[in-house]
This record gives C-alpha cells, sequence and structure tokens, in this order.
C-alpha cells in the first residue's frame, strides 16, 4: 500500500457529510481538560484506562444530555474473540435504549459511531497514509507496522457493515490526545486530519452533535430496510416459519436449511428487505465478508413455501461488467437437450440495483476532489448496491463430510463451469464460499469480450493460476480456471484432511498469500515463490523442498487417494507450464530450451476440457483410499495468518502478503 490522498480537513469532511444541524451550542471542556490530560500522561506511564474512559465518557454525555444518544466506552478487557481475536473496539455512539452496560463489550447490532482509544505510546498509524509531498510518485510503501495496525483497526469498520444494514459508516479514533474521524463505505475510506480534543474539544463535539441530528439515511442506515419489531405480525411469522417443518408427500423437506435459519434469527435482530418489487423477511447473514452477506430468506409472498438465497452486495461499477442477476439470467435460459452441469449452477429468482441516497459508494469521488497529484491513480473503485435472490441455499463447501465428498462437490462446480462455457461465459472467481453450486458470477465474462482489459487481477488472489497473477492482463482461458480448481482442492485438502504439515499457517501463508515484488518493471505483484515452483516442478512440497503428504498420521503406509489425485494434476499443469514457458535467448547446458513430449503435450490437453478435467477427477473419486471419516476440524484460524488470511477476498483492492 502507498500513501494516496485519504486526509482532509474537518471542515471539508464536515461540509460533505454533516450538514450543520440547527442551535449548536457552544462546547467547553473546562476544568476537566486538566484532568484528562493528567489521566493521559498517567496511561503513558501504564496507569489503568478505566479511569479516563469514566471521564472522557461523562463529559461527553454531559454534552449529549436530553439528545437521546449516549457514549457507552467499555472496561471490559478482552477483544470480542467471536468476530476476530484482535478485534478490539473500546465502545461507541448509542441510542440510550440500545446502549450496552460499561462493564459488557460493545453492541456490533446497536453501535451508532465506533469509539477506538489508541494507546498514547503507540504511533497515529493514519500519518502514515498520507503523502509527504505534494508530487508523490515516490513516496515509498506504507511501513509494515502502520500497515498491520491500519489493518487492524480496517476490521473494526467490517462489523457494523456484517450485522448492521449500513451504506457508510464512522468510527473516530483517540491517540492520546490527537482524534480523528474516518467514514467508511465499502470502496473505501477517508479520514480528517488529526487534531487536539484538549484544545479543541469543540471539533469532537461537533461531529457528534451534527451526527445525532443527520437522518437515519446521512448516518449511513440503509433506507431500504426496514427492522421487523417483537410482538407483530411480521416478527411472528417468521417465528412460525423458523419452527415448522416443511412437509412434502408425508417427508419433511430442508430441515439443515431450517435449522440454520432458527440460528440467524437467534441472536440479533430481524428484517424485511426489498428486491424488484417483492419483500424478503431474514435474521443474520449466512454467509458475509466485507462487501458481500449471504442470507437465508422467507419470500414474504410464500412464507411457507421453500427457503431461499438473498445476496445483498455492491458490484464494481465497471460498464464491461453484467450484473450477476443478467448472467444467471442467461445461464438458466433453456436449451434443446438436456446439459449436464446446469443443475448445478443457481436459479434466479429476481435482482435489482438497490435506489436511494448513499446506495452508491462516496469515497472515490471524495478521493479525486483532494488528490494533489493529477498522475495519481484513485485506489477506490465505486460500487454500487445490488440485491439478488436465488432459489437455492448453497452452504459453504468447507461443510463436505470426507475427502470423497469433497472432490464430488469439486466435479460438480467443474460441470458447471463446462455449461456455463457452452454458454459463451468464463466465471473468472473460483473460491471455498458455495457448496453445490457455482455462485458468484459477478465478475463473469463473456468469450467475445475477452481480451486485455485492465491491469488489475479479477477474482480470489489465493486460487488464481500462477500464469494469470504474473500476467493479469492475460485473457483467462479454460485451463487457467482449472488450474483455480485445483488450487481451492488442495486449500480445502490442507485445512481440513490429515497430512504431514506441521505448521499449517505457514504453508498457507507460503503457498497461497505470498506474492513476488517485479523484477520486470512491471508494477504488479507477481506470484509467490512456492505456488510458483510448485506449478512448474508438478511437486507440492514446503519452502525447504520436504515433500507433502496427505493420510492418516497412525497409519502412514496406509493408500490414500487425496495423493494421487493431487499428484497427477500437479504434474499435469506442470506440462503446461513447460509448454508456455518462454525460450530463452541462448540455449545452454546451464539453461536448455524446455520441450514437451509428446505424451506431456497430450496429458496437458486435458486442461483445456472441462468434460475431460471432471473424467479425471471422477476417476479419481471412485477409487482405492476413501476412507468415509477422514475429514479433520479445521487446522488454521484465520487470526493465525494475518493480515492477509486466504478466505478474505482479495478481488482488485486488497494486495496479498509480500513475500520474496
Amino acid at each position: 500500500m502507498k500513501p494516496t490522498d485519504l486526509q482532509c480537513s474537518y471542515e471539508q469532511f464536515a461540509r460533505r457529510y454533516l450538514p450543520n444541524p440547527p442551535d449548536s451550542p457552544t462546547f467547553e471542556l473546562g476544568g476537566v481538560r486538566g484532568e484528562l490530560a493528567q489521566l493521559l500522561d498517567g496511561q503513558r506511564e501504564g496507569a489503568e484506562d478505566s479511569e479516563l474512559y469514566n471521564v472522557m465518557e461523562s463529559t461527553l454525555n454531559s454534552w449529549l444530555k436530553d439528545t437521546g444518544f449516549t457514549i457507552v466506552l467499555s472496561t471490559a478487557g478482552e477483544p470480542d474473540s467471536v468476530w476476530h481475536p484482535k478485534t478490539r473496539i473500546n465502545g461507541g455512539l448509542y441510542k440510550i435504549q440500545e446502549a450496552p452496560s460499561k462493564g459488557e463489550l460493545p453492541d456490533w447490532d446497536s453501535v451508532q459511531v465506533g469509539v477506538g482509544a489508541i494507546s498514547p505510546h503507540r504511533k497515529d498509524f493514519f500519518s502514515d497514509l498520507v503523502p509527504k509531498t505534494q508530487n508523490h510518485p515516490t513516496d515509498s510503501d506504507v511501513p509494515a507496522a502502520s500497515q498491520e495496525a491500519f489493518e487492524q483497526a480496517k476490521s473494526y469498520s467490517l462489523i457494523p457493515f456484517i450485522l448492521q444494514h449500513r451504506t457508510h459508516h464512522f468510527t473516530v479514533f483517540l491517540f492520546g490526545a490527537l482524534a480523528r474521524i474516518v467514514r467508511w463505505d465499502r470502496a473505501g475510506f477517508v479520514f480528517t486530519e488529526a487534531f487536539n480534543y484538549l484544545d479543541y474539544p469543540e471539533r469532537l463535539c461537533d461531529f457528534l452533535w451534527r451526527y445525532i441530528h443527520l437522518s437515519p439515511t446521512g448516518r449511513g442506515f440503509d433506507s431500504s430496510v426496514q427492522r421487523v419489531l417483537s410482538e407483530t405480525p411480521d416478527w411472528d411469522l417468521i417465528q412460525r416459519r423458523a419452527d415448522s417443518p416443511r412437509n412434502l408427500e408425508g417427508h419433511d423437506v430442508d430441515e439443515h436449511i431450517r435449522s440454520l435459519f432458527q440460528e440467524t434469527i437467534r441472536a440479533g435482530h430481524r428484517y424485511k428487505l426489498h428486491v424488484q418489487g417483492r419483500y424478503f423477511f431474514v435474521g443474520r447473514p449466512h454467509v458475509r465478508s466485507g462487501r458481500t452477506r449471504g442470507y437465508i430468506a422467507i419470500d414474504a409472498a410464500d412464507p411457507y413455501g421453500p427457503f431461499v438465497f438473498l445476496k445483498d452486495t455492491w458490484h464494481i461499477l465497471r460498464g464491461d461488467l453484467k450484473k450477476e442477476g443478467d448472467v444467471l439470467e442467461e445461464l438458466n435460459s433453456a436449451d434443446e437437450q438436456p446439459q449436464r452441469g446446469r443443475k448445478y449452477i443457481p436459479s434466479l429468482v429476481c435482482h435489482h440495483d438497490v435506489e436511494g441516497e448513499w446506495q452508491k459508494t462516496d469515497s472515490q469521488d471524495f478521493w479525486y476532489e483532494l488528490s494533489r497529484n493529477e498522475n495519481a491513480k484513485c485506489p477506490f473503485r465505486p460500487r454500487q448496491h445490488y440485491r439478488l435472490v436465488v432459489k437455492e441455499v448453497g452452504l459453504p463447501i468447507s461443510k463436505f463430510r470426507n475427502g470423497r465428498e469433497m472432490l464430488t462437490i469439486i466435479s460438480h462446480g467443474v460441470a458447471a463451469h463446462g455449461y456455463a462455457h457452452k454458454k459463451g461465459y468464463m466465471h473468472q472467481d473460483i473460491s471455498e464460499e458455495r457448496h453445490g453450486l457455482l455462485a458468484d458470477w459477478e465478475l463473469a465474462e463473456k468469450l467475445t469480450d475477452q481480451g486485455p482489459r485492465q491491469p488489475e487481477r479479477t477474482g480470489t488472489w489465493q486460487f488464481l493460476a500462477v500464469d494469470i497473477l504474473n500476467n493479469p492482463s492475460k485473457p483467462v482461458e479454460v485451463w487457467h480456471e482449472m488450474e483455480s480448481w485445483f488450487h481451492l482442492t488442495l486449500w480445502l485438502a490442507v485445512q481440513y484432511l490429515p497430512h504431514n504439515v506441521q505448521n499449517v499457517a505457514v504453508f498457507m501463508s507460503e503457498f497461497f498469500d505470498d506474492a513476488a515484488k517485479p523484477y520486470d518493471g512491471s508494477t504488479h505483484y507477481k506470484c509467490g515463490a512456492l505456488k510458483r515452483t510448485s506449478m512448474q516442478t508438478g511437486t507440492i512440497c514446503f519452502a525447504d523442498g520436504t515433500p507433502f503428504e496427505f493420510g492418516p498420521k497412525d497409519d502412514p503406509f496406509a493408500p490414500y487417494g487425496m495423493n494421487d489425485v493431487l499428484s497427477a494434476l500437479a504434474e499435469t499443469f506442470s506440462y503446461r507450464y513447460k509448454e508456455i514457458a518462454p525460450r530463452p535467448r541462448r540455449v545452454s547446458k546451464i539453461l536448455p530450451a524446455p520441450d514437451l513430449t509428446p505424451e506431456e503435450k497430450e496429458a496437458a490437453k486435458v486442461l483445456d476440457d472441462q468434460v475431460r478435467f471432471e473424467e479425471l477427477l471422477l476417476e479419481y473419486i471412485n477409487g482405492p483410499g476413501r476412507p468415509e471419516n477422514d475429514k479433520t476440524e479445521p487446522q488454521v484460524s484465520l487470526s493465525e495468518r494475518e493480515p492477509f488470511p486466504s478466505s478474505y477476498r482479495t478481488r482488485n483492492d486488497k494486495r496479498p502478503r509480500q513475500g520474496t
């Protein structure tokens, strides 16, 4: 990450996002100023935070008297490990009736503005995100410590986006006596210059006063969403459907989906969402990421019918990308003859761009106003709020029961990919997020449109082919997508099947997350060394060269089919990389020209045909060495692999972990 123009004055910030409310009072610290200064000095010497928080909280709340809002700064000592082992925010601004008690963790379902108090001895990491000069083409990367601190701060911003229906929200960060205010949306963020709130308390208080006088939409609450309150007909309907099995021909169906829906409404709020003239009831998201949430939903027009899947996302506004629903509509269209693979593609119900204020991101537009360098590139992409409903409720692929079922699910995805290819589409975003269905078609491209478009990659970094990571503007071919299926298979196997890896977190980072700095004059990061070497040699191994082996540790000589699958596929991909390797200018004994045998050329052709690739998988699925109980618990948690764990989607704006 390089510094860029993300900082503005408080006055610029307020003019854009905080219209001036009537009757703004005068804010003063009075005698509290000296007490706060002493407490901050004491904090630097290792004093407890609680006394400082008490004084700050009471002072701020004296200014908020009779507004219906209150500040709560939590004295709970531990981070909220439910969301992230390092996610720690001190509290925030709440409506009085929704505020937690002081000894409780922050309530992420209800917090309006987050407050993060950073230890005074720690650096204001936002300062490293700001260019040091007006024309800053030579600015170096943000220091690693500041980058890591910022990534942790950014994790605070994700949780309200996941649990609440927000178009944007604000966070106040306190670095000792300095304060910054940050506005986050689904494209990016902007922040104010640091100001001393002991010397200028009116800025901090003016922000809070302006915020509480904004409309709910101005505060960032989605105007297209209706909260379902308890003891209302809609609340009761949701509960009845959650408690009522659906019976077909004397049999209860979709019971697993119903139990999952019960989990989503057990804690947290319930909502009514609008999609293309229809309404759907949801609880908490079933799947989630920074810009996308997936819900098990009740169709209000058929409340006792099957559950459906509602995807709420913010798609990139780019002329050459179709909406996911439009792609699905084409893929769902009738065929003259039954086609294998079609049944593994979701069935569209409805979709639309959400209309209303702040339903398109603003960070990118404000950046252009703030930018002092006409040659600088905006780090943010404009995004539009979008909802999609499909009939099938897909589960994470990690819910497979054993290695055999895992390969079966992968083969279904390959079949769906082949069907879409016949329809003229390339998926371009193979990932671990759905089970039994090939979903997430928002990055799919028409084959007739393919060609060099942009220097940024589309897809999920960890599962992209080595050739695409190294050549991001190269048109995606079938074999690139088959390599993505290979990487997804390996990722799942390392995470959930027995093997000889001692430190899984290190291997996952080195193989899937690493990136190499370019030495050819290009500006994009390239594939990490271990993944590149493994695909070129056809041998999956550790960085020290030790071969990677799957199988139960208590019976190391027992046949285990996953070794055969991955070894055969890796060897086949090595033929393709040998085939496309650039010819050396000078052939010598030290650097001979690579040549493929006729047998290797023929073997590599399987990578260009989804049907043959699927048949290869099926051959191993039905072979020996497939125990029924070989699945393990997850062998690495996300927190062990910060700051860029492999299940965090990189898309186009998330840089992978830097390696060598």
